[in-house]
């Protein structure tokens, strides 16, 4: 855990070596035999942390975000094959994720009370909202879905978390829309203005 002005480069690239490219290659690794089968079902593991930003995890949420987005795109790519796609999105755990996992940068006096605040906060993560032994048999009974969830938050605190931050995000999209849509072209057509028809 570090600020983003701080935090090692080496540390940020092996947070995406493993998080995103990880899940990249394996899953290329698996596609050819899926393909061939016409059927499978990819389950991503990424985070409430791809959906909403939190101080001192750039790292760790960017690979996070990564993995959602990739997900998303293949998802769409894969599913006229057979094969289907699942993001879980778990918030806390009881796990040590936190504990002997995380290192902890030191943290400016300009950073206190935003990383700082935060770091305190991750060394209770440990007492997640959710259970591992009820996470990994909620994976076993969606991968047995005809029609899984596309994505799925993990835990009652990760759907808090990310019901409220998706809330703040739209209220901020519909406050700035005059802003959003002062950039169209004088002769753009109606399909262009409004691609979905909505």
């Amino acid at each position: 855990m570090a600020a983003a002005e701080d935090v090692d480069f080496d540390d940020f690239r092996a947070q995406i070596e493993t998080n995103f490219f990880g899940v990249v290659r394996l899953t290329q690794a698996v596609l050819p035999v899926m393909r061939t089968q016409r059927a499978g079902h990819i389950v991503q593991i990424s985070s409430v942390g791809g959906r909403l930003a939190r101080p001192g995890l750039a790292a760790y949420q960017s690979a996070k975000w990564a993995v959602t987005g990739y997900s998303g795109v293949l998802a769409q790519e894969v599913a006229p094959l057979g094969i289907k796609v699942t993001v879980l999105e778990p918030g806390g755990m009881r796990t040590d994720w936190s504990g002997s996992s995380m290192r902890i940068a030191p943290i400016r006096d300009e950073y206190k009370e935003t990383v700082g605040a935060a770091a305190q906060l991750s060394q209770s993560a440990h007492l997640g909202a959710s259970d591992p032994v009820k996470v990994a048999a909620l994976l076993l009974d969606i991968v047995d879905m005809d029609t899984p969830p596309a994505r799925l938050l993990v835990g009652p605190d990760a759907y808090r978390y990310a019901t409220a931050a998706g809330r703040d995000l739209l209220a901020a999209d519909e406050r700035y829309e005059a802003l959003s849509n002062s950039t169209a072209a004088d002769d753009a057509t109606a399909d262009q203005l409004n691609p979905l028809g909505a």
